[in-house]
């Protein structure tokens, strides 16, 4: 049983961490869970869920979460497409003859250094949401 319990506070050590909280907090929760079953010698499924679903209680899943995948795909097809664009513009510069769709290389030029623009912001913001939700981070009694 206590392999459990021990393994439950990683799962929701670790789902706590994923949904930006700070570390001391995490600590704390993690703590009184523990303390919690040790006392009672309860199941921690039964008695506080699964760990998914305990974190939802201290800080339930942001938007940028749940849409995780789809921000990770439109990170790859910004990052593949401006290599292609920029790659193939130097490319058609050196040599007209290298054609894509028709474009002209200073076309290329730009629609992929717009595309490393926007991965770039798309990073960024990742970021800077990560930041604000964790400086907002409350502990919730």
């Amino acid at each position: 049983m206590s392999g459990t319990r021990d393994d439950y506070g990683t799962a929701l050590a670790d789902e706590l961490e994923l949904r930006d909280v700070p570390s001391d907090q995490v600590n704390l929760i993690v703590r009184e869970v523990r303390s919690h079953l040790a006392e009672s010698g309860e199941d921690p499924l039964e008695t506080f869920g699964s760990p998914e679903h305990y974190a939802d209680q201290f800080a339930p899943r942001s938007w940028t979460r749940r849409m995780l995948w789809g921000l990770v795909a439109l990170a790859g097809l910004l990052g593949a497409g401006s290599g292609l664009l920029l790659l193939s513009g130097v490319f058609g510069l050196m040599d007209p003859s290298m054609q894509l769709w028709g474009w002209a290389p200073s076309i290329r030029l730009v629609l992929g250094a717009l595309c490393l623009l926007g991965l770039a912001g798309l990073l960024t913001f990742m970021v800077i949401e990560s930041r604000r939700r964790q400086a907002s981070w409350t502990l919730r009694r």
